[in-house]
Formats: C-alpha cells, sequence, structure tokens
C-alpha cells in the first residue's frame, strides 16, 4: 500500500510549492483533477514528479454518461485525452464519475448509457493496460456498493475498478469494504465525528471508524492500492497533510509486516 494526496485542496498558482512540499513529508503519489490538468504543460509535470520521485497516483476528470448523447460523445472524446494525458504521466489510473445521475433514481435508458460509455473506455484502456476507477459517489450510478456492483457486473471488463470512498449512503463501512473490497485499486481516505446528524471530517486516527480495522479489512479482501487523502480541510491543509503522513507511513508499515 502507498499513501496519496489529492491536489485539488490547492490553489492553481499554490501548485508547484505543494507538490514539492507533498513530496518532502513523504507522500508516494498525488491525484491531479481535470481543472488543472487543463491549464498546465503536462511533460513539465512529468518532469517535476519524476524529479522528486513522486507518482501520479490517479487522473481525475469528469465524463457524463448519463446526460444527452452529444455528453456521451464528448466523454468519450474526453476519456481518449485523458488515456494520453495518463500514458505521459506514467499513470495508471483513470477516475470516473458517470454523470450527474445517483444510480438508485436512473432511468434503464441512463443506465444503459452508462454501461455502455464506462465498456468503452475501459476497451480503449486495456490496449495501454490502464485501469478505469469509478468514485464512489452519491449523485453517480456507483452511489451504493449494490449498484456499483452491477455496473461492474454489466460492464464485465477487467480493468474496470473502484475508487472506494465512504461513508456510502447509510451503509456499514465495513460492510462496504467486504462488498467491494475485491475491487478496490483505489482509496480516498476519510474518517468523521457525526454530530447532530452532520458528518464532520477529521483526522484518520480521531474520527467514529476504527480506520486500521478499516484498511485491514479491505487488505483481506485483496486491496494493496493508494490510501489518498482527499478531504484536506477540516483542520489547515499542511497540518493535515503533516498529521495524516505519519500516520499513514505507520499503518501501512504495520499492516505490511
Amino acid at each position: 500500500m502507498k499513501a496519496g494526496f489529492c491536489t485539488n485542496v490547492f490553489k492553481f498558482e499554490e501548485m508547484e510549492y505543494a507538490i514539492k512540499r507533498l513530496a518532502e513529508l513523504g507522500y508516494d503519489g498525488l491525484e491531479f483533477w481535470q481543472q488543472y490538468l487543463e491549464n498546465i504543460d503536462i511533460k513539465w509535470l512529468k518532469d517535476l514528479m519524476d524529479e522528486l520521485r513522486l507518482e501520479t497516483a490517479q487522473v481525475c476528470p469528469y465524463f457524463n454518461f448519463t446526460g444527452t448523447e452529444e455528453e456521451w460523445r464528448e466523454s468519450i472524446k474526453l476519456a481518449k485525452k485523458y488515456i494520453d494525458i495518463a500514458l505521459t504521466l506514467d499513470c495508471k489510473r483513470i477516475r470516473i464519475f458517470t454523470g450527474r445521475v445517483s444510480g438508485s433514481s436512473a432511468t434503464d435508458i441512463q443506465w444503459d448509457m452508462g454501461i455502455r460509455g464506462v465498456r468503452e473506455i475501459c476497451d480503449l484502456g486495456l490496449e495501454h493496460n490502464l485501469d478505469f476507477i469509478l468514485e464512489m459517489h452519491y449523485d453517480s450510478l456507483m452511489d451504493t456498493s449494490d449498484n456499483a456492483l452491477r455496473l461492474i457486473e454489466r460492464v464485465n471488463r477487467p480493468n474496470l475498478k473502484v475508487n472506494l470512498q465512504v461513508p456510502i449512503d447509510e451503509e456499514d463501512v465495513f460492510y462496504s469494504a467486504r462488498k467491494l473490497g475485491k475491487y478496490t485499486a483505489h482509496l480516498h481516505a476519510h474518517n468523521w465525528i457525526t454530530r447532530d446528524g452532520r458528518i464532520n471530517y477529521t483526522f484518520l486516527d480521531s474520527g467514529e471508524i476504527d480506520f486500521e480495522r478499516f484498511i485491514r479489512t479491505l487488505q483481506e479482501e485483496g486491496f494493496d492500492g493508494y490510501i489518498s487523502i482527499e478531504h484536506a480541510l477540516h483542520h489547515p491543509v499542511w497540518e493535515t497533510a503533516e498529521h495524516e503522513i505519519r500516520y499513514l507511513k505507520e499503518l501501512i508499515k504495520k499492516l505490511s509486516r
């Protein structure tokens, strides 16, 4: 397992400094979002990452396979573009959002469009040994573990994996881990404290979830990917980054014995 960090918390003008500081802190890899990647020289980023001995853990574009036919076609074009970006960055994972419709409310037509779209981009990635990663999210087809499994089974491609991100709706996190662990290639790591019915994110070792047990459960199902810090603004971002890398390095070392 490796420690990652989601860079979407940084402003564009902060990014180069942030990349260098995250490398100094000891992170193994970083995630980059479409908003950043569309506005930089990708070769420059690759050279910087190589210099710092960092991996690009995942690139994160925004597809929409459940909207209009035009949006569907544009998403295929976008996937081709991000395959090229991923190859330049020597990145093996491309994040998927399926659109702005949840699996629980999608029509049969929207499900069919989503399945066809995801299958087509997975086929595009196969020849390059690229995985497409479904980010669990309330407004995508994979809004629950059961719906994620439905999509995976219907697409039926070996390079379709899961970016697990709990909590999922009202699912128990260990249920989610057992259900999706064998497909999980990447984790957006969260912990939280619930107050007045609302989730308040906090450090991984300070929330109400036994995070070590959660990772052990995923590990038992075969998980060996990135544990990536996503919601980093519950404390000042550099306090979060420093705290979480210390915790993750110790946890990964402990679970690798």
